[in-house]
């Protein structure tokens, strides 16, 4: 059976449509017996109104559209359950669109979500956006006068909402407050991108050593992208007796810590491992490895805050930036 609407209702009640809509609004101008005629009659056919033509009425959905690149990306799978926790909270439903790390894809979400007349849109970039710096979508979306919040991965030079993780304060911050004695041999890990924040955490990381910790004498690798890569990695622990393993992103010290020879070396309590990541249960039951969270839950949380603010006009209308580091929480 279709869901009945206002009209199909007016004509059961013999009543206008008008009359029907204010007594299911409580209005003074109607009586209360007619109210209570209307409400159980409305009751017992399972009678809901349309809330998507309430909202637009009102000239809100209360939906916002949120863009990432893959859900089977942790970091970005964790952004969509913040965002979607401070919604909810406030009233507000998530529509969730994934670019698959395509910069076409991207833009075309952002036409989808904004056809579909959602409030605002939160949207993690892809690499490849960034790598091209073609933002001609979002600003399209900004001038048509969505409210659009970046969320992790921001240009400078684009003018709009960011919410973004200082990665450079966010290494830096975590690896001050690890122990690292002159005894140690320390190598750090880092990943085959050249992506810019992965290069500021890297800076982050070795600053940290340097200045916290006085440790100059680093070890630094480099990731070929490669699961081949480990044998590297266990060849140079086992000739340079590396006694801290400092890993740059998730995908390497999962590949690492799966590796049967590093597991060896960790149960000898000769190896300890600090890397970041999104998923303090993957690694919390593994000996020596200590999970430096990446807090892409909390970033949504603030992306999502931020929109809302915006779409309520509870802060100035005016471009905002927030940077979020790992002063708050830093290993798991």
């Amino acid at each position: 059976m279709k869901n009945l609407t206002l009209k199909d209702l007016s004509k059961i009640l013999n009543l206008s449509p008008s009359t029907v809509s204010k007594a299911l609004n409580n209005s003074p101008e109607i009586s209360e017996l007619t109210k209570k005629r209307v409400k159980e009659v409305a009751l017992k056919y399972k009678y809901r109104p349309n809330s998507l033509g309430l909202s637009l009425k009102k000239g809100r959905t209360k939906t916002i559209g949120v863009i990432i690149p893959s859900v089977l990306d942790r970091f970005s799978a964790k952004l969509f359950i913040g965002i979607e926790k401070v919604a909810h909270i406030h009233g507000y439903n998530a529509i969730l669109c994934t670019s698959n790390y395509s910069s076409e894809r991207e833009s075309e979400n952002v036409d989808f979500l904004s056809d579909k007349g959602i409030d605002g849109i939160i949207i993690s970039l892809t690499d490849e956006t960034i790598g091209v710096g073609q933002y001609d979508h979002i600003v399209k979306a900004v001038n048509s006068g969505m409210e659009v919040v970046l969320a992790n991965k921001v240009p400078e030079e684009l003018r709009v909402h960011k919410v973004s993780i200082d990665f450079y304060e966010e290494a830096y911050n975590s690896i001050k407050n690890i122990g690292i004695s002159n005894t140690d041999k320390v190598l750090v890990v880092d990943s085959f991108s050249d992506a810019i924040y992965l290069d500021r955490r890297k800076k982050g990381i070795l600053d940290a050593l340097e200045n916290e910790h006085q440790y100059k004498d680093v070890e630094l690798m480099k990731s070929n992208g490669e699961e081949s890569f480990v044998k590297e990695v266990v060849a140079n622990i086992k000739s340079k007796k590396i006694s801290k393993l400092i890993i740059s992103n998730q995908y390497l010290l999962e590949t690492i810590i799966n590796d049967m020879e590093i597991r060896k070396h960790l149960g000898t309590d000769q190896l300890l491992i600090y890397g970041y990541s999104n998923q303090k249960s993957t690694f919390e039951n593994i000996k020596g490895v200590s999970a430096i969270s990446q807090r892409g839950k909390f970033l949504g949380e603030k992306s999502a805050e931020l929109l809302i603010s915006q779409l309520e006009k509870k802060e100035l209308d005016t471009m905002q930036t927030m940077r979020i580091d790992s002063i708050e929480k830093k290993i798991y």
